[in-house]
């Protein structure tokens, strides 16, 4: 399982109940065989959420684990099984990066996402009601922010962790790319690839980048527009770099079979149809930056993937009292980016390619 910091926010919330049924799978499975079914019970909270100083409203997820006596799937489709009632007090409390608290105390609400435009997808997991915790303002980039959840009814607390002796989640917070620029062409070429360069986000740890190219689709009988649309390329994702200061990234390469493959894969080749680059839109290179958190917890779910079931590891956590991920993530994006004559001319007449019927930079389709 893997996680996509380049989503929507409500593609994110479904991607949590994966973790969640992850984490609560190796929490169960990794006990040992002779546990007492006659103990004491203990909560278990599960929590998941991405926190975005660009959004202005902020969702998480808390749920809580559980062990019965009896199917364990039937019981995911309960929402009493896997949501708390409305005991919760939920905050955020802001910290300097220095370790004190500053700054008013931020108060979550209990809300259903289906109501907000952010169903639950089906599932195992009972979707109605889709319990979240939310909050409406600007989070300070300069500020870490630390998660407080009490249960009311029995007083039972947890948080996230301190990480390396931090109060708080740190924040993703704005970075430079360098290349490309807006309106810059490109060619595709193997010999001599273009390159992505950008400095590292301060407080990340993970990047995906997702280039999303525009082109037109029109009918060969009558020349009519059929289509004005566009293709999303992952030139990477899960892409693992420690800040260390700040500095460019190694730069990344696009070759011609980057791109051509994907579109030869992705675009259906009809005899009917030709098709054009949008040079108007061009190519949007959509960056997405992970905090450190969150690349913990991905490179630890890699060094799971090696492991026999009985070798298996605990998951990695970054909440105190609960199980679970709080982290952070960051956009950004170039717009426009176009092809040259030359990148043109390898989109229509490459091999990879040429099926497509894309037109060259004179306007001719390649046979």
């Amino acid at each position: 399982m893997g996680v996509d910091i380049s989503d929507t926010f409500a593609r994110s919330m479904k991607l949590s109940h994966a973790l969640i049924a992850f984490l609560l799978i190796t929490l169960i499975g990794g006990c040992k065989q002779d546990f007492d079914i006659t103990a004491d019970y203990k909560e278990v909270p599960v929590v998941y959420g991405l926190l975005n100083q660009q959004d202005n409203t902020h969702y998480i997820r808390i749920q809580k684990g559980y062990l019965i006596d009896g199917n364990a799937l039937v019981a995911a489709g309960v929402p009493d099984s896997v949501y708390y009632p409305d005991v919760l007090s939920v905050k955020f409390v802001p910290y300097t990066a220095s370790g004190t608290q500053s700054g008013t105390v931020i108060n979550l609400v209990r809300i259903d996402g289906n109501t907000v435009s952010l169903p639950k997808e089906t599932g195992a997991f009972a979707n109605t009601p889709n319990w979240l915790y939310s909050f409406t303002g600007t989070l300070d980039p300069n500020k870490n922010y630390k998660l407080t959840v009490t249960n009311t009814s029995n007083n039972f607390s947890f948080s996230n962790k301190k990480i390396d002796g931090i109060n708080g989640v740190t924040l993703v917070k704005d970075f430079q790319i360098l290349v490309p620029t807006k309106a810059a062409k490109m060619n595709l070429q193997n010999t001599s690839p273009a390159k992505v360069v950008w400095n590292a986000a301060e407080n990340a740890g993970v990047y995906d980048l997702t280039v999303r190219f525009h082109y037109k689709e029109y009918s060969q009988a009558d020349n009519s527009l059929l289509k004005d649309t566009f293709v999303d390329i992952l030139l990477f994702k899960s892409l693992a770099y420690d800040y260390n200061g700040g500095g460019s990234v190694t730069p990344f390469e696009i070759t011609a079979d980057n791109i051509l493959s994907f579109l030869a894969n992705h675009i259906t080749a009809s005899s009917d149809v030709y098709r054009e680059f949008n040079v108007q839109k061009g190519m949007q290179f959509k960056f997405a930056a992970g905090g450190t958190e969150l690349a913990k917890f991905m490179n630890s779910q890699q060094a799971q993937g090696g492991l026999a079931s009985n070798e298996a590891l605990p998951p990695y956590t970054n909440i105190d009292g609960g199980v679970g991920l709080l982290s952070s993530r960051y956009f950004k994006q170039v717009d426009s980016v176009l092809l040259s004559n030359n990148g043109l001319d390898s989109l229509a007449c490459s091999d990879i390619s040429r099926a497509l019927r894309f037109k060259n930079h004179s306007g001719v389709i390649c046979q």
